[in-house]
């Protein structure tokens, strides 16, 4: 016969186990890690206008630094707007993707975007790490040790996945070797995120052939490099302390709430993984390149948002093969994994994907429905460390509820992260065919 009482003990040994856990997370971010974005903007006619987005953190000296740094980015692309009468936009828009890791790194990743129309048609880019606390500029020679090898490593890594960018093109080898300098890399600058360190290329650097407005990134897994670290690396790529959460956006790219978005999560640091509609792409040719340039991730959500019942056989594998190919010609990049319409996941598994199939452990319910702020209010209350929460960018309420839920994760300490760091940063490899929630619920 079952002992209610031992149950009981378990029940509440279970309990205090959790709460302890979560009590090695903070409760806000300190205070070198907080800062706000201020934007500014200077309309030249009715139709062109430049947009500044300038960083406020703790410290002064920093805050000089980046204004120099994206007044200088804005005068130096100035010449790129038209002076002639449009019946399009046509807008300049500069600023920093900001994030932050460990004790007191800001990364900054300032981006210089001149936009016609619905094309992005030049882009440029700086990235500079600070100690917030010091207000020093963080050099790889600060984060990796001399005798480790880090930087063949990191040679090899960039070899690799800038080679893997543009299907069926070859990148361009004497640029290439050039990035893999070691000497260069050492004097390479970089962004640091939640679990990943960031090396940015322009596209056309590489690939000389390919439009002069997206980037690259070359990713590298802080498990793999934290070996190569120096103490001072190691203190500033620890983020062990902070609760993550992975904020996920379906069905989109769409147009005008996707861009709004994204000024909310550039405002808040935010990285998130969005699972796009591959038959939108054609139409938001720059939300994607946008995206692309500012280190979200990208993912499948099907071509065609079918649902199994909807599709024959070999129709998964075809509607695959076209979203990898319009989404790789205009970005560089392919889908690691994808998110079954309606998360309807059994058919394409069965048709053996060949994807991680990524579900969510945290819904906001906000598909078709117009109640923001109880949309913003569910997932305030209900979310967890890990959380793979469930948003979509094609609700017009979305830049709004999203804006509550990261001012709130601000204000507690809680990092917003891509998917993918999420999994690194607790260990748990993506692999075909498997089907998850989050890193700590793998349903099959």
């Amino acid at each position: 016969m079952i002992n209610v009482r031992w149950i009981v003990l378990l029940l509440m040994l279970l309990l205090c186990t959790g709460a302890a856990a979560e009590d090695e997370f903070v409760d806000e971010f300190p205070a070198a890690l907080r800062f706000e974005q201020d934007t500014q903007t200077e309309s030249i006619s009715k139709h062109v206008q430049i947009k500044r987005v300038y960083p406020d953190t703790a410290s002064d000296e920093i805050d000089a630094a980046m204004r120099e740094l994206i007044d200088a980015m804005t005068e130096r692309n100035r010449p790129l707007l038209p002076t002639n009468y449009l019946a399009e936009t046509a807008s300049l828009e500069v600023g920093a993707v900001i994030s932050r890791s460990g004790e007191s790194a800001l990364s900054f990743l300032t981006i210089a975007e001149y936009r016609y129309d619905r094309d992005v048609l030049s882009a440029e880019f700086e990235t500079r790490v600070y100690d917030a606390l010091t207000g020093k500029m963080i050099t790889m020679e600060d984060i990796f040790r001399e005798d480790a090898g880090a930087y063949d490593y990191i040679a090899s890594e960039i070899r690799r996945q800038l080679s893997e960018a543009f299907i069926g093109t070859q990148p361009d080898e004497e640029a290439l070797s050039a990035l893999c300098d070691p000497e260069n890399i050492r004097k390479a600058s970089f962004t640091l995120g939640a679990a990943q360190m960031t090396l940015t290329y322009r596209a056309d650097d590489v690939y000389p052939q390919t439009r002069k407005a997206s980037f690259l990134h070359v990713r590298l897994d802080y498990p793999t490099i934290r070996e190569m670290m120096t103490p001072y690396g190691l203190v500033q790529t620890d983020n062990s302390r902070y609760r993550m959460v992975a904020l996920t956006y379906d069905d989109g790219g769409a147009r005008g709430i996707t861009r709004t978005l994204l000024d909310e999560l550039r405002n808040y640091g935010a990285r998130a993984t969005f699972f796009v509609v591959g038959k939108r792409i054609a139409s938001n040719h720059d939300i994607m390149v946008r995206q692309q340039n500012a280190n979200h991730s990208l993912q499948s959500h099907t071509f065609t948002h079918s649902y199994p019942d909807e599709l024959k056989d070999g129709d998964a594998h075809e509607e695959k093969e076209k979203m990898i190919r319009e989404m790789n010609e205009l970005i560089g990049v392919v889908p690691t994994m994808m998110r079954a319409p309606g998360g309807r996941y059994n058919h394409y598994q069965r048709q053996q994907i060949g994807y991680p199939l990524m579900q969510w452990s945290l819904a906001s319910w906000d598909s078709g429905n117009t109640h923001y702020d109880k949309i913003a209010q569910r997932v305030i209350s209900s979310v967890k460390d890990g959380d793979v929460v469930l948003l979509h960018d094609i609700n017009e309420g979305c830049p709004r509820y999203s804006r509550d839920i990261l001012r709130s994760f601000e204000e507690r300490g809680i990092m917003c992260v891509t998917v993918e760091e999420l999994f690194i940063d607790a260990g748990v490899a993506l692999e075909a065919g498997h089907v998850y929630q989050n890193p700590y619920r793998i349903v099959e």
